[in-house]
């Protein structure tokens, strides 16, 4: 019997999540308030850096807090100020450019009223989720949130999925996955025993060739969608099939 269905929250729960521009225009608002001008090279060089961020939390599996890549960024142009930090931080918490897809209210519903545990598996490196499930209503239907730079680990290791089901106290084969990217979410969900679920049309803040390259460890999705409505259905199928067993 399934028991319970995590998802990936980018691309999946949301039809964006990552959008440098915005947050660009974020963080030189927090500037702006606190009378500090940034170069006009500071666009290039945030989107070069959190690029080779990715790449090496990719590589190496270890976090990169979005706070400390800022930090970073800002002593590299002479700011430091820790509390101009703090306000670009909190605005970047607020999400804007985190869109959620309008399937997702029902689907969430329905699960529930399956009598599913709900959780979410996130890579990220801010832990903005919150805030946005809160805006859009949609907070009390999750029962936990697993976000890798609160843990300490990222997908596809093991242990941000064992975390996430010893929460919800589930065994792998009650659980399904939804996620993204093949590279990161299936190959993690497929380890750890889990049913993976591909969303076709996904928003990964990396591209998968990149994802590829550096993990290389291919594997096969049991379910692909194209909407989160198709959820309901594999629920039913997976626990069908297990009854069958």
């Amino acid at each position: 019997m399934i028991r319970a269905v995590f998802f990936d929250f980018g691309g999946v729960l949301t039809e964006t999540c990552w959008d440098l521009n915005t947050m660009t225009e974020l963080i030189q608002k927090a500037c702006i308030e606190h009378g500090i001008h940034l170069p006009d090279s500071f666009a290039d060089l945030f989107n070069s850096t959190m690029y080779e961020k990715w790449l090496k939390v990719l590589r190496t599996q270890i976090e990169e807090r979005l706070e400390d890549i800022l930090w970073e960024i800002f002593e590299k142009i002479g700011i430091n100020d820790r509390t101009v930090l703090d306000k670009a931080i909190d605005y970047i918490l607020d999400a804007p450019f985190c869109i959620i897809r309008k399937e997702t209210p029902d689907v969430l519903r329905e699960l529930k009223s399956m009598g599913l545990k709900i959780g979410i598996i996130s890579n990220s490196p801010i832990a903005f989720h919150r805030r946005v499930l809160s805006r859009n209503g949609l907070l009390d239907f999750f029962d936990d949130i697993v976000i890798y730079c609160v843990v300490n680990y990222r997908k596809p290791n093991l242990k941000i999925f064992k975390i996430a089901l010893k929460r919800l106290d589930v065994k792998p084969s009650e659980a399904i996955f939804i996620g993204d990217s093949l590279s990161v979410d299936i190959v993690g969900a497929k380890k750890a025993g889990l049913v993976a679920v591909l969303m076709k049309y996904g928003d990964p803040a990396f591209t998968e060739e990149d994802a590829a390259a550096i993990i290389n460890d291919p594997a096969e999705p049991d379910y692909v969608i194209e909407s989160l409505e198709e959820v309901i259905e594999i629920v039913k199928t997976e626990s069908k099939r297990r009854i069958n067993m």
